[in-house]
């Protein structure tokens, strides 16, 4: 059965290879059809068109497991700054875009303004040129490390606040 939502479509399956962390409410998955590993895709489960619908769990989980991923991206080689982004124009499912900005992308042209790094264009010139078709080998190697990652983060409860570090 086949639903009007791509996304919905996609989370039908819990076993996803492309899936790094999975609870009832809330999936991050890779996302497909790049070569940049880490770029990360992070939805609720149920299908909503904007935040504005999320229920107060679904809300609380979402942030602080965008928190986390953000902090494993940032963790990557090479990456320097998270983009986070959502539109639900083409797939009018919310879903939050963390697309990890490398120094090197900024040599691309038209990606500085004045020296000022213009994300839009980033983010629109780095998704062209490294889109392919399935899933890139870098990518497919990386999720287990990324599933570990958040293995680790089994404490991740998120009905109680983390402690800070100290």
């Amino acid at each position: 059965m086949t639903s009007s939502c791509s996304l919905c479509d996609r989370f039908a399956d819990p076993n996803s290879s492309l899936t790094v962390y999975r609870s009832p409410k809330i999936v991050l998955d890779h996302m497909p059809g790049i070569d940049l590993p880490g770029y990360l895709v992070i939805a609720p489960l149920r299908h909503v068109e904007h935040a504005g619908i999320l229920d107060d769990s679904e809300r609380e989980e979402l942030a602080r497991l965008q928190s986390l991923a953000v902090q494993t991206i940032l963790g990557l080689p090479g990456v320097g700054k998270v983009y986070i982004l959502s539109f639900g124009e083409a797939v009018p499912h919310l879903h939050l875009h963390l697309f990890p900005r490398t120094d090197a992308m900024l040599l691309a042209p038209g990606c500085l303004t004045d020296g000022i790094p213009e994300g839009p264009k980033i983010f629109e010139f780095w998704r062209k040129k490294l889109a392919v078709p399935g899933v890139p080998d870098g990518v497919r190697s990386l999720i287990p490390q990324l599933k570990d990652a958040f293995r680790k983060f089994g404490s991740f409860n998120p009905s109680s606040p983390r402690q800070p570090s100290r």
